[in-house]
């Protein structure tokens, strides 16, 4: 099967990843994604692929899964997060998660992307991109990025190969590698 990942020039392609802990799946999945879900629509946020975090380098909690997310812009993002509906839930989203990272913006192009979801990709954040084949995407992180850990970086998506978990294992260069899989499922 596929998924197709449309990335567009004049929006900001936002990339995501979390863990929920098991207790609080049904909250997170259930409420808060059926009343959240409709706010971050009005602000202009379309989900453009989700994925599975099968494993990731570093040490500590690590993603289960994660998504691409298309903002109008950056302020967009900023006016969800501002939203008093999602104010009024915002500290128990975040004691949801056992870990999550968001707000990390790259720089698109126009491309639909076909992605197996039967194969598995490699994820790649670095200054430089170090696996021999070359990407099937490869964005930089976007100067309006609100998150700052990743400037002067890109993110780069490539088929999974052996490179690729010797990477995993040892990313050197402040180097994030996330093996994952997309998931139809995650529209």
């Amino acid at each position: 099967m596929t998924v197709e990942m449309k990335l567009s020039a004049d929006r900001r392609l936002e990339w995501a990843a979390g863990k929920v802990a098991e207790d609080k799946m049904a909250w997170m999945y259930g409420p808060y994604f059926a009343a959240m879900g409709p706010v971050m629509a009005e602000h202009g946020n379309e989900t453009a692929a989700g994925f599975v975090v099968v494993d990731a380098s570093g040490t500590g909690a690590k993603p289960a899964s994660g998504v691409f997310s298309s903002w109008p812009s950056a302020e967009a993002h900023a006016g969800f997060h501002t939203d008093p509906r999602f104010l009024e839930v915002v500290e128990e989203r975040d004691a949801s998660f056992e870990m999550f990272t968001g707000g990390h913006f790259v720089d698109a192009h126009d491309e639909v992307l076909v992605l197996n979801t039967d194969h598995d990709y490699a994820l790649v954040i670095a200054a430089t991109q170090s696996l021999p084949q070359p990407p099937i995407i490869d964005l930089k992180v976007s100067d309006d990025n609100k998150r700052t850990n990743h400037q002067g970086k890109s993110l780069a998506l490539y088929p999974w190969t052996d490179a690729a978990e010797e990477l995993r294992v040892a990313p050197g260069d402040g180097a994030e590698v996330y093996r994952i899989r997309f998931n139809p499922a995650a529209r």
